[in-house]
């Protein structure tokens, strides 16, 4: 063993006996009375000041998977029930009834930052809400009087409803204290204490060798965020403590990546050896398959092979999952998920999964389905769940940043569309124009595609139930009837001619933009020569009176031919993106009263901007 990971683990042993060496094996245990199994369910769980969360409170009655975007606490909530989950143990360790200690009732136990195995931290004080770890004069405490983060916990066992609080405080950026919130009984504590709880974090990295860890150091590497650095222990531990659990995690693997697992070896040498090997065909030609070592496989295997292990080598009552899903085939996900639940039913688990995934979402029940879209609440409905599914699916971060910013959404063809309502906005100096320069929440449809407006906004709604929104159509789409995309909250506008910009087809404004500024007799030629195309292009009425409407920019292209036609007979390469140039240079008096309806819908949609 290295010597600094020998020194690093008797400094664990040495600050803290862990949750490992003080768990039992099994986080749950035989009811007198009957032959069931008592089960312990993690109900509720209240925090103060923790991380991102100044007060939040989540339901876990029913729910198993926790759903939503990146940063918005899915995470932040397993790993609260982890810190509380280690506090309350080293609590118990140091104060508990069996300690006989003679310590003030409010005394807390030292926590120090390397001994704090749950989270990996540069400072202890990034547990706290903005790094706060004192009360500020403005909040009505006395200045400079600690603040307390605190983590409530609630749950039942056997029919038995019990609540425990544990209390933190930070004098520095090693240490940190812990106490109860309030001191609890003794059948809460040696109800607490017989509840297992692991944390899985997801698969990152294998070493290529890995000796024997204990428990304490074991702990350690998954509070880092590296659980696969243990992943071998956890298979010798199964191996060697749980025959038949290890039989049923072959059977697991063979069923669903067709590798046999073979027997892990660590007798007489300086590393576990763990190797597996693909299932042949031929079972007699078994031996003949090549061995592999598990460094080896991908990193789907890997992950699922880390799952499993930790069912099977710490049997738990709570197990926590941050995204089970990661390094999945979405044709695994489903797969995955399902045995999960299976394995965790037979073992009398509470499983409680953080995800990312619309596969998993898709294939559990609403009410068992904790959304993180807006505050935290449980789904009630299968449209509940078709939203979240869809918000995951559907919407980046910078989208979900701009709808909490935005009252309403504008969805255009693209990019182009949205480009020229700008320019024209500015030219008229339109409400709209303090809306449109600063990016508002919009969206393109990728072309003639709006059915991907209503997708788009019904996943908004996840987020933001009473957002509106304003679908404007090109021309092309006049016979498409309203109700195939229709929805609530949602209005349809149509061009009256065939694309935006088919309204740039002004004689004046085309020429005067190849001109330019600073016309030259060069600039004079080539605008001289897209007038004679335009006048042999546009029919007399549409070149005299481009303000009207007229059939034929109801029925023609422009983007695709008038205009680069116009564009290649004045010698210039100007393409589609670059159109709203020339709507920049137009004048007022150019743009079609039309457009400025559009901009006036435009403007109520914005203008109550939070």
């Amino acid at each position: 063993m290295k010597r600094n990971q020998a020194i690093l683990i008797r400094r664990i042993q040495q600050q803290a006996p862990g949750v490992g060496s003080m768990a039992p094996s099994y986080g749950r245990k035989k009811n007198e009375n009957s032959h069931m199994e008592v089960i312990f369910v993690i109900e509720k769980v209240s925090v103060e000041y923790f991380k991102m969360f100044e007060k939040a409170e989540f339901d876990l009655s029913d729910p198993v998977v926790l759903a939503g975007p990146n940063n918005k606490g899915k995470t932040t909530l397993l790993q609260a029930i982890a810190a509380w989950n280690f506090a309350f143990r080293r609590w118990r360790s140091e104060r508990g009834p069996q300690t006989r200690s003679t310590a003030k009732e409010r005394t807390g136990i030292g926590i120090s930052r390397q001994s704090f195995s749950v989270i990996p931290l540069r400072s202890m004080d990034l547990l706290w809400k903005d790094r706060s770890t004192a009360f500020r004069k403005s909040e009505g405490q006395k200045p400079g009087a600690p603040r307390p983060l605190r983590i409530l916990v609630e749950g039942s066992t056997d029919g038995k409803h019990w609540s425990l609080g544990m209390q933190f405080y930070n004098p520095s950026s090693e240490l940190m204290y812990t106490r109860p919130v309030d001191t609890p009984d003794d059948e809460t504590v040696e109800i607490v204490q017989s509840m297992q709880v692991v944390h899985v974090p997801p698969f990152s990295g294998i070493e290529v060798e890995e000796t024997r860890y204990d428990r304490d150091y074991q702990d350690y590497r998954i509070g880092q965020g590296r659980p696969g650095e243990i992943l071998r222990n956890l298979l010798l531990e199964i191996h060697r403590d749980h025959p038949d659990k290890w039989n049923q995690l072959q059977e697991d693997i063979e069923e669903i990546f067709a590798y046999r697992l073979l027997d892990p070896d660590y007798a007489g040498k300086p590393f576990i050896v763990c190797e597996y090997q693909p299932v042949a065909v031929d079972k007699r030609k078994q031996r003949r398959e090549p061995r592999l070592d598990i460094a080896c496989a991908g990193s789907g295997f890997l992950q699922v092979l880390m799952m499993l292990g930790f069912f099977y080598a710490r049997p738990a009552s709570v197990l926590l999952f941050d995204e089970p899903d990661a390094h999945l085939h979405v044709v695994l996900q489903k797969q995955i998920h399902e045995r999960l639940r299976d394995t965790a039913r037979r073992n009398d688990c509470q499983l409680i999964i953080a995800t990312h995934s619309e596969v998993l979402i898709e294939s559990t029940t609403p009410e068992k389905i904790l959304s993180f879209y807006q505050k935290p609440h449980i789904l009630e409905t299968e449209t509940d769940r078709n939203q979240v599914r869809e918000a995951l699916k559907r919407l980046g971060s910078m989208e979900l940043l701009a709808a909490e910013q935005w009252p309403g959404i504008l969805y255009v063809e693209g990019e182009s569309d949205f480009n020229l309502l700008r320019e024209w906005a500015r030219v008229l100096d339109h409400e709209a124009f303090s809306y449109l320069k600063e990016e508002p929440l919009w969206h393109s449809i990728r072309g003639s595609n709006p059915k991907e407006a209503k997708g788009h906004f019904f996943a908004l709604r996840a987020v933001k139930p009473e957002i509106r929104g304003i679908l404007l159509l090109d021309g092309d789409n006049r016979g498409r009837p309203d109700r195939e995309v229709s929805t609530a909250g949602l209005a349809i506008l149509k061009w009256k001619r065939y694309e935006a910009e088919n309204y740039l087809v002004h004689p004046d404004a085309l020429i005067r933009f190849v001109r330019g500024n600073q016309p030259d007799l060069f600039k004079d030629a080539s605008a001289s020569k897209g007038e004679d195309f335009l006048r042999s292009q546009l029919p007399p009425v549409v070149y005299q009176k481009p303000l009207s409407d007229h059939e034929f920019l109801e029925s023609t292209p422009a983007s695709k031919t008038l205009l680069p036609g116009f564009f290649k007979a004045a010698g210039l390469n100007v393409t589609k993106n670059e159109y709203y140039q020339i709507a920049a240079q137009m004048k007022p008096e150019e743009i079609p009263e039309e457009v400025v309806e559009k901009l006036d819908e435009i403007a109520r949609l914005y203008e109550e901007v939070i």
